[in-house]
């Protein structure tokens, strides 16, 4: 199931005390985020933006990751080619900052 095809029960909106006039604009903008999510290029920018984040910890991170992997869950394909573009960065910037063998750490 991806986020252009979630959909939000009224009861989710409602336990989270959101008005009622609100709730169109909210499942319009997750529906528009989705759309973003399914482009390549914007989920990669997105999350390279969040891990440059000076306050954003590792446990936030961990949290949009799984949040990002169960919306991605019915397109692994696609969730794997991501993540082998962010591992293969991430090897990237380790190796020209000399840090190789801090990859293969714990």
């Amino acid at each position: 199931m991806t986020l252009t095809s979630f959909y939000i029960p009224t009861t989710v909106l409602v336990m989270l005390q959101i008005p009622t006039a609100s709730r169109a604009h909210i499942e319009k903008g997750l529906t528009a985020f989705g759309h973003l999510i399914d482009n390549k290029t914007f989920l990669l920018c997105f999350i390279h933006t969040l891990e440059e984040q000076k306050g954003f910890s590792l446990k936030d991170m961990s949290n949009v990751a799984s949040l990002i992997m169960v919306v991605l869950q019915g397109k692994m394909e696609y969730a794997t080619e991501v993540l082998k573009v962010l591992l293969a960065d991430l090897i990237e910037r380790h190796v020209e900052k000399d840090r190789a063998r801090l990859l293969m750490r714990r």
